[in-house]
């Protein structure tokens, strides 16, 4: 088994690297679901297929999981402080306010100009919320 490269990077940093590596297989199954089932909607005329459904999904990945690390870094170092340190629930919500308005401002963006499908670039945001259902369904435990 490979290992990620980790050097200079802090313990937070590390286990979010592999927790993320972990998730890369089922992210390209669940992108291999939605391009079939966009394939037989656009063959039975549900749905136009053009190149914002790719680029909505190849967005959606790299904002989901852009979004999964910026989270489990938050998470990582607020966990390596002391608990009854005060400043740590307040740089957490500020973190997490932060990544939610960068997330809203670039999809308005995007969407506003047409550059992504609205709807097949959000469902990769919900990946690490399955992978983790899915683990716990068939491993028993998370």
């Amino acid at each position: 088994m490979k290992t990620i490269k980790t050097k200079g990077l802090g313990q937070a940093e590390r286990l979010a690297l592999v927790e993320l590596k972990s998730m890369v297989p089922f992210f390209l199954i669940c992108d291999g679901i939605i391009l079939i089932i966009c394939g037989v909607c656009a063959f039975f005329g549900v749905l136009e297929f053009d190149f914002t459904i790719l680029t909505g999904l190849a967005f959606g990945n790299v904002a989901g999981a852009g979004n999964f690390f910026l989270m489990a870094l938050a998470n990582g170092r607020a966990m390596l402080r002391r608990s009854g340190d005060p400043r740590v629930k307040s740089t957490t919500g500020f973190g997490y306010g932060v990544r939610l308005i960068a997330l809203f401002i670039i999809y308005g963006a995007l969407i506003t100009f047409e550059l992504i499908n609205p709807f097949i670039s959000v469902i990769p945001l919900l990946y690490p919320s399955f992978y983790y259902k899915f683990k716990a369904i068939f491993k028993k435990s998370v």
